[in-house]
């Protein structure tokens, strides 16, 4: 129960962060946020949101992605891999779906691609797994400081003294076909969201996200091999000690680094970048690990609260993907076009809303079908043999 809990947590903290996006959000003009009614209420939920969501909750879908494999390990031996790699390929195949017609924001394509790794990384002793770990996340940090290195080396422009972001810095074309997302048809929603798609997946290059996910992944692979994930009560002094480090080091790195970008742009890169991206590298694994940590030792005590999450999470593949449905067809032209018309804070209660439906949704599916749509369709593609739905 506590690995559903913990998925069904992390798929709201991920709608949170992604709100944002749905509703254009980082592409629009600063004056015309600054219009909205609620923009003393949005500037402090973008900089909570940066300080206690964002990357979070990825981290800690990554850390579960990687338990799930090692748990399939565990119980299936050297067989279950070839299982786990047709897993992936379906995960691809619903991945590219989902980013090319629906969101270009999707994690699935990312997930399953670097999940094709894990098998090799099966063969590493707990020791190695860790220093992997390490290593991994270590990695954005040590390429970003080559990158300032060579920046000054080469005599580039020195970066700009600190100040408040500004709008984003796209051609013209390029920013009017995205802005015309949310006033435009279904045809200009997809090309705009194939304009994102490409955007997206340079800045997953440029902000280096490969080995953060694949850090998580690992991390995840090593609980399983240590035992905490199928026996945390005798782990409970470890959970304690991570939380701690969660709460303390990795709030205040998270809030060194929200404040380092507020004032520094992660390009050109610069000495003040260098302090956001190392803060990050720190506070992002360690805030998600606590917040593991804490829903893992809460559960016992408040098993009816915490367990609310515990079907979401059962139907974490269904709920993400009807994130992107539903706030698509809010945010785009061809649906209620919200897109640049509400801010940060709408956002969020546009995702607590959708969040607070899941729940009693969730529930109530789960009542008479062992599995949500997509899980169905997930697992009846990897099998390749019909597969009941309804509970008997």
């Amino acid at each position: 129960m506590a690995l559903d809990v913990l998925r069904g947590v992390a798929v709201a903290g991920i709608l949170l962060a992604n709100t944002f996006v749905f509703f254009g959000l980082f592409l629009i003009p600063p004056e015309r946020a600054a219009a909205f009614s609620t923009h003393s209420v949005d500037r402090v939920v973008e900089f909570t949101e940066h300080v206690l969501v964002e990357g979070k909750f990825y981290s800690i879908f990554s850390l579960l992605f990687g338990i799930g494999f090692g748990l399939q390990l565990a119980r299936g031996g050297p067989a279950s891999v070839a299982r786990f790699r047709r897993r992936l390929r379906v995960l691809l195949l619903i991945g590219a779906v989902h980013a090319l017609l629906i969101w270009a924001g999707d994690i699935l394509l990312l997930y399953a691609l670097l999940g094709f790794s894990m098998p090799w990384f099966a063969k590493k002793d707990a020791r190695s797994l860790l220093r992997w770990t390490v290593g991994l996340l270590a990695t954005p940090t040590l390429l970003y400081l080559v990158a300032v290195i060579v920046w000054t080396l080469v005599g580039a422009a020195p970066a700009p003294a600190p100040t408040a972001p500004a709008g984003p810095d796209l051609p013209p074309e390029v920013f009017e076909r995205l802005a015309a997302m949310g006033t435009g048809g279904f045809a200009d929603a997809l090309i705009g969201n194939l304009l994102f798609f490409v955007g997206r997946w340079m800045d997953l290059f440029a902000s280096v996200r490969f080995p953060k996910v694949l850090g998580m992944f690992v991390l995840g692979l090593w609980t399983v091999r240590q035992g905490i994930t199928t026996d945390l009560q005798s782990h409970l002094g470890l959970l304690r000690r991570w939380r701690a480090a969660g709460w303390t080091i990795g709030l205040g790195a998270n809030l060194i680094a929200a404040l380092a970008f507020h004032w520094w742009p992660y390009l050109p890169p610069s000495p003040g970048g260098l302090v956001g991206v190392f803060a990050q590298a720190v506070g992002f694994p360690l805030l998600a690990i606590g917040y593991a940590c804490t829903i893992a030792i809460a559960l016992p005590h408040v098993p009816r609260v915490l367990g609310l999450f515990a079907p979401v999470g059962r139907m974490a593949l269904t709920n993400y993907l009807m994130h992107s449905v539903v706030c698509v067809t809010l945010a785009y032209g061809f649906g209620l076009g919200w897109w640049w018309r509400i801010g940060a804070a709408m956002t969020w209660v546009v995702a607590v809303t959708i969040v607070a439906l899941q729940i009693p949704l969730s529930r109530w599916w789960l009542q008479s079908f062992q599995y949500g749509p997509a899980e169905w369709i997930w697992r009846r593609l990897t099998y390749g043999v019909p597969l009941p739905m309804r509970r008997r």
